[in-house]
């Protein structure tokens, strides 16, 4: 029975590990509703596994390849604005120019005694040196103080356009479309990721990797050398 444990307890911790390799760095960077869920999943299918003699290794296998395909299959569609505006939310302002968006509040839960405690740990003690505040998806904020000019908004992610980026850069999607094509990009799923800055201009990230940074174009390493050979 010890050893039983033992082979699924190495088993268990390998699946895991395969599964965080699988699904990226990103993910141990920050914690999105989806990686809360994944931990109590994970958690529940080893644990449960382990300690009932009734299941064995090849269950465990079994329940965390299951669980692994269809992890992947949510994140494949992220890739759609419905489904990623559902599963991970949207970036939105809980202070704009100084006002504070008492529905964000609401909706989040949020007291200002806790939102205080967010802005000291940015190292900001006063609301007269914030402009704007923005909730991000994983919960955390993101602060812009006055006099403080180097404001951007991701506007396309992964191929997909922003919409809430869009509206919170006070952009419509014509103008994002116009501004793309006279840089000489017709189709946007073909964009990792482009970025504006306002007085600055866009950074853009093609799917290959190159990149156009206020109108310089930067070529990846990979086809450097391809160009050098």
């Amino acid at each position: 029975m010890y050893g039983t444990i033992a082979v699924k307890l190495i088993i268990g911790m390998l699946g895991v590990l395969f599964f965080l390799r699988l699904s990226g760095k990103a993910q141990m960077a920050q914690i999105t509703p989806l990686d809360t869920v994944n931990a109590f999943v994970i958690g529940a299918l080893v644990g449960g596994v382990i300690y009932n003699p009734d299941m064995d290794v090849w269950h465990l296998i079994f329940a965390l390849a299951v669980w692994t395909f269809f992890n992947m299959l949510i994140r494949y569609s992220l890739r759609f604005k419905i489904m990623r505006k559902i599963i991970k939310g949207d970036t939105v302002y809980i202070v704009k120019n100084g006002v504070l968006n008492m529905k964000v509040f609401r909706r989040n839960g949020l007291e200002m005694e806790q939102f205080r405690t967010l802005l000291c740990e940015k190292g900001i003690f006063s609301m007269f040196d914030v402009d704007d505040v923005r909730f991000e998806t994983n919960g955390k904020l993101t602060v812009s103080v006055h006099n403080d000019l180097s404001e951007s908004y991701l506007l396309i992610n992964n191929g997909s356009i922003l919409e809430s980026s869009l509206e919170n850069a006070n952009r419509k999607e014509e103008w994002l479309i116009k501004e793309l094509q006279k840089l000489g990009f017709e189709d946007i799923s073909q964009l990792f990721c482009v970025e504006w800055t306002p007085r600055k201009g866009f950074y853009i990230v093609s799917r290959d990797g190159e990149i156009q940074n206020g109108g310089v174009t930067l070529i990846p390493d990979n086809e450097k050398t391809e160009i050098s050979a």
